[in-house]
């Protein structure tokens, strides 16, 4: 009954936006303030279908394993104190850790009942698991029916749940790219060099009649970060393949506090940035990134 209560807590805080880290330390407070004396661990993660951009927070589980062609590994996720425990302590703080899964990379998910056996160290038990995944088949389906069938056999009373993703294959076989610039307060030639990689980008990409409505939405992002916030700016482009080909502008900052949308007035030199961004671009939003955030919006472009 605690379980299902801390369940619907946790994907109530999740809609309601808030940033992983944010999510943890309520649904701590929450399981705290039931006084149940039980505590839970838990593994938290925000994943980005399109990009392949996974966040995650950790609160006393174990980590996460991924698979891609190179092999299996266990990705060390910083974590905190287990929910209930946190807020006891008083130690609410839940780093944020970012890992980006290439096509065809799988992210693996599990409790402890999948890992631990009786007698034997845990991180023992984490590496037999990355050589099972790794042996195993390459479906997400039938590897986990293959997991699943190995815990069974090897027995045990604790519980098991396993979450596996595994990020599509373009579709199509159109190249796509990815460009990166750092951005910092009060250095002209960097802005220079981020909007001269844009222009080039664009072009380069097949924006077509879009690049102009591009390079203005991206250079309204960045303005928005120099101009608000006290940190640098991490401008990343995308040209993204598979369900139609789309170019996504993402501007990263430190600053935890999320842009609005605001009626500049007609005298208003400023405050018209979003209302821009929202107007030329196909779609749009703000995703957490550790401490800060990342602005994006995305162009539909005409694959001819």
């Amino acid at each position: 009954a605690v379980m299902g209560q801390l369940r619907i807590v946790l994907r109530a805080y999740a809609a309601e936006g808030h940033t992983p880290a944010a999510v943890m330390a309520r649904a701590s407070v929450f399981l705290h303030e039931l006084d149940t004396d039980r505590f839970a661990t838990c593994l938290y993660a925000e994943a980005d279908l399109s990009t392949g951009v996974v966040q995650m927070v950790r609160a006393g589980h174990i980590d996460p394993l991924t698979r891609g062609p190179g092999g299996c590994r266990r990705v060390q996720v910083e974590g905190g104190l287990p929910l209930g425990l946190s807020a006891e302590f008083g130690g609410l703080e839940y780093p944020v850790s970012t890992l980006e899964l290439d096509p065809g990379e799988t992210l693996l998910l599990c409790t402890d009942g999948l890992v631990e056996q009786p007698g034997a160290d845990l991180d023992d038990g984490m590496r037999g698991l990355a050589e099972q995944v790794c042996a195993g088949p390459e479906d997400v389906d039938d590897l986990a029916d293959r997991l699943i069938q190995l815990a069974e056999e090897r027995g045990g009373e604790d519980d098991v749940a396993l979450l596996l993703l595994r990020r599509r294959e373009p579709e199509t076989a159109r190249a796509c790219g990815r460009l990166q610039q750092h951005v910092a307060p009060g250095d002209p030639e960097a802005l220079t060099q981020a909007r001269h990689m844009i222009r080039s980008a664009v072009r380069a990409w097949g924006a077509g009649e879009r690049a102009d409505e591009i390079e203005l939405a991206a250079d309204e992002l960045m303005t928005n970060v120099l101009v608000h916030t006290e940190g640098a700016a991490i401008v990343t482009l995308r040209s993204l393949v598979g369900a139609g080909h789309r170019l996504r502008i993402e501007v990263e900052d430190s600053s935890s506090a999320l842009p609005r949308r605001r009626d500049a007035g007609e005298e208003g030199v400023s405050g018209r940035g979003l209302l821009l961004v929202d107007m030329l671009a196909d779609d749009w939003g703000v995703e957490a990134r550790g401490g800060g955030k990342a602005v994006w919006c995305e162009f539909r472009l005409d694959d001819g």
